[in-house]
């Protein structure tokens, strides 16, 4: 069903809404599809949700509620499940991407709830799962979400992974070109400046900006000891996550 979706998505809008309807997903009459390769398990538009041109989705769902907009240019891939709020928005060159297992365990999923809006040339890696609340501004280009990272032995090859979600709160503003590390949490009402480095939950609501460059004494060992490991099966890496 995922390459007659893929294919039927191609066709004009109201032409692919019959047809993706035929298929078991839930399109409304009045969203629209534009020039985009739908490859998904489940679709969901509500109506007057939109899809622009020339998106590429290869993930397992895609939900858009009322008025939810994703315009052109976007690459979505990885076992994701994708969540937009009514009048929440996706602008344009935005990648989202999750590697497949055994580098990757469990779910993971991007939300983004009402009225929140993604600009433009921004990145995501969702190894772990990503949300936005209510009315949040990803802003200007560049910003960058890791929901993975490495640390490395002191000498020779040893090293693990670790893992964390991201979430971020309502009313919260992105600055352009920021760095969000795993598993850092942004409490609401929050405005981050451009070019900052988030390392830590944001948990007082007002301004922050770029921290100065500081020095942290650990090692290896000392990280394993205060995260919890992962215990799936078969993982190409020694992977840890981030307690909250």
């Amino acid at each position: 069903m995922r390459f007659l979706t893929a294919l039927f998505s191609l066709f004009p809008s109201k032409s692919a809404n019959m047809f993706l309807k035929l298929l078991g997903h839930k399109i409304s009459w009045n969203s629209k599809i534009g020039l985009s390769i739908l490859y998904v398990k489940s679709l969901t538009l509500d109506k007057n949700s939109k899809i622009g041109h020339f998106n590429f989705f290869k993930v397992d769902s895609v939900k858009l509620s009322n008025q939810a907009v994703i315009k052109n240019l976007n690459f979505f891939k990885g076992p994701i499940t994708l969540f937009l709020g009514k009048k929440s928005r996706i602008g344009k060159f935005n990648k989202f991407t999750r590697a497949y297992s055994p580098i990757t365990y469990g779910n993971s999923s991007l939300c983004i709830e009402d009225g929140t809006g993604i600009t433009y040339d921004n990145f995501f890696d969702l190894t772990c799962s990503i949300s936005f609340g209510k009315n949040s501004q990803v802003a200007g280009k560049g910003s960058q979400f890791w929901t993975h990272g490495y640390m490395h032995a002191n000498s020779g090859t040893e090293r693990i992974r670790v893992d964390g979600d991201i979430i971020i709160g309502d009313n919260v503003y992105v600055g352009t070109r920021c760095v969000f590390n795993p598993g850092v949490k942004v409490y609401n009402a929050i405005n981050i400046g451009g070019n900052s480095v988030i390392s830590k939950d944001l948990t007082e609501s007002g301004m922050y900006v770029n921290q100065s460059l500081r020095y942290l004494k650990k090692d290896v060992q000392q990280v394993r000891e205060r995260l919890t490991r992962v215990s799936e099966k078969n993982l190409i890496d020694e992977i840890y996550t981030k307690n909250k």
